[in-house]
């Protein structure tokens, strides 16, 4: 029997079902390609939230959601910074595809902002999330997402998340 192993991280489909999800939840227009590739980055594996930097008010959101340690979970993952990096090419698949299908708008995205294009409000309602991904995508765009949102590279610092070249 083979057995393969499926990593959501590297898949483009799923990138792209927790981009939108991230970009629909997302109601204002200061959301940046990097802001939407940490969140998703977050919404791909929680457990690794608990290695970040985080204000007591933050954390205290992120304590209610109940997300697991890394540490005591069945998954092992490597450094936060290596699979944010190898997450980079799929990513930037993911968000090139949502854009080609008109969910983002291009001239916003071309000044660094991501916004909703012509098609989301058409699919808004039918992108799946289970109920404990709904959470997470919560937590990420009403506060984690949000740090350091006057101070460019404050989340980046919290994340210590950081490609080649940014």
């Amino acid at each position: 029997m083979n057995v393969r192993l499926w990593y959501p991280h590297l898949d483009v489909y799923d990138t792209v079902r927790r981009m939108l999800a991230l970009i629909v939840a997302w109601s204002e227009r200061d959301m940046t390609p990097e802001r939407l590739y940490v969140s998703d980055f977050y919404l791909a594996s929680p457990a690794l939230l608990h290695k970040t930097r985080m204000d007591s008010e933050t954390r205290k959101d992120f304590q209610a959601l109940s997300v697991m340690r890394p540490e005591k979970g069945f998954l092992s993952y490597p450094s936060s910074q290596m699979l944010f990096a190898k997450m980079e090419p799929v990513q930037k698949e993911a968000l090139r595809t949502i854009v080609g299908k008109g969910f983002v708008a291009i001239e916003p995205l071309r000044q660094g902002r991501i916004e909703g294009g012509d098609k989301l409000p058409e699919i808004a309602d039918t992108v799946f999330v289970t109920q404990a991904e709904r959470r997470v995508v919560e937590f990420l765009v009403e506060s984690f997402a949000r740090i350091g949102a006057d101070a460019p590279g404050e989340l980046r610092l919290s994340t210590g998340l950081r490609r080649p070249g940014t």
